[in-house]
């Protein structure tokens, strides 16, 4: 039996996107993420903003670098040293909707640098409590203030719009912190990591009725739908196709202690190798490690599916041999009489400019004119 092992696609296969957030969690946990207490910030925008951040895929970078520079800037002013901040942009909400925000694992406190033994520096970590409700006013506002000017600097929003949403009091707009994570629940850490690193689509929630030609889809019970999505093949391909990241854009960003030119970045890498030579961590990271690297155990982990099932009779199937040679494989699909050929597809059409052309229609989730009918109006003063 020959198989694909990988399609190398992101943001569209759940089986590639499944692994590489297997990959990611074991990672963060095994290398960059030490024994200390964590906050996750999450940041949305208004739907009336991410139209025009899905038309400039840098737009989401920049999103991502406002927030990471507001909490830099509020964990600076209550002690001395820097963060780790590791950043995940998702385009996807819990309705198959196209839906840019971030999610962001923030440790609760900063890293710096002190004196050590023989004069070599150590790496130390402060605690920094969660801000007041005044703080937390006000990095909330510092962040809707500069991603409006960002958008605007991006041709998205006219003058008169902009100064509209930095009149009302409630834009659409939100910026939540109240999860957090104690330094000891390593595995509550996995679990957060998982759930910002996790697949556009869960095929758990997917059903195709075959004679109807209809696509079911259950979406998240905080998604804001209630019952089932019911849509045709071809309009669940062009709303899973929303989803595609644009490409040469990273969904994954370090910031602070983690940022690839941080002179705390070697400390940080030292100090969780450190801690995960610890006897009971130690085994904990080799049963991450093995599973991560296992394309068969990602699958069963998070799909319930085992790949390796025979489907005839029922018995665990073994690998005989991994295909990198281009030639061999041409040899072994010549000889099982399919196609060698990669299919040409025609090139995709030029996107014009965003002055020029508007949302695709009517009903796209992409329409500024949809939040007309969605509460994205300005409230009232009561």
């Amino acid at each position: 039996m020959l198989v694909a092992f990988s399609c190398k696609r992101r943001g569209l296969c759940p089986s590639c996107d499944a692994k590489r957030s297997a990959l990611i969690t074991s990672a963060a946990l095994d290398r960059l993420l030490p024994l200390v207490p964590y906050r996750q910030w999450v940041l949305v925008v208004p739907k009336r903003l991410r139209y025009f951040i899905n038309r400039s895929p840098a737009l989401a970078g920049k999103v991502s670098k406002i927030l990471a520079r507001e909490i830099n800037r509020y964990l600076a002013r209550k002690a001395t040293g820097a963060p780790a901040q590791l950043h995940f942009i998702q385009r996807f909400g819990g309705a198959l909707n196209l839906h840019v925000h971030v999610h962001a694992v923030v440790s609760d406190g900063v890293f710096n640098l002190k004196p050590g033994l023989m004069g070599r520096p150590e790496l130390a970590f402060t605690p920094v409590p969660m801000p007041t409700e005044e703080e937390f006013a006000r990095i909330a506002a510092a962040i809707r203030r500069k991603v409006i000017r960002q958008v605007q600097r991006y041709g998205g929003l006219p003058s008169e719009a902009a100064q509209n949403l930095l009149s009302w009091k409630n834009p659409g707009f939100s910026l939540h912190n109240g999860v957090s994570i104690m330094d000891w629940d390593r595995d509550a850490l996995e679990r957060l990591l998982g759930y910002c690193s996790r697949p556009a689509i869960s095929l758990a929630r997917l059903v195709y009725a075959v004679k109807a030609n209809m696509v079911i889809y259950r979406p998240e019970p905080n998604s804001g739908k209630r019952g089932l999505i019911t849509m045709t093949a071809l309009e669940f391909l062009r709303r899973w196709g929303l989803l595609m990241p644009p490409p040469h854009k990273n969904l994954i960003r370090y910031y602070g202690a983690l940022a690839p030119k941080s002179p705390l970045r070697p400390y940080l890498v030292a100090k969780v190798g450190r801690e995960t030579g610890k006897s009971y961590i130690k085994e904990r990271a080799k049963e991450l490690s093995s599973r991560a690297k296992s394309w068969a155990a990602c699958l069963a982990r998070v799909f319930e599916v085992f790949p390796l099932m025979c489907p005839k009779c029922n018995l665990e199937m073994k690998p005989v041999a991994i295909i990198m040679n281009d030639k061999e494989l041409i040899r072994l699909l010549t000889h099982l009489e399919l196609p060698t050929d990669f299919p040409i597809f025609k090139p995709a059409k030029a996107l014009p400019a965003m002055h020029e052309c508007g949302p695709p229609d009517e009903n796209c989730q992409l329409d500024p004119r949809e939040d007309l009918c969605e509460d994205n109006s300005q409230p009232a003063d009561d």
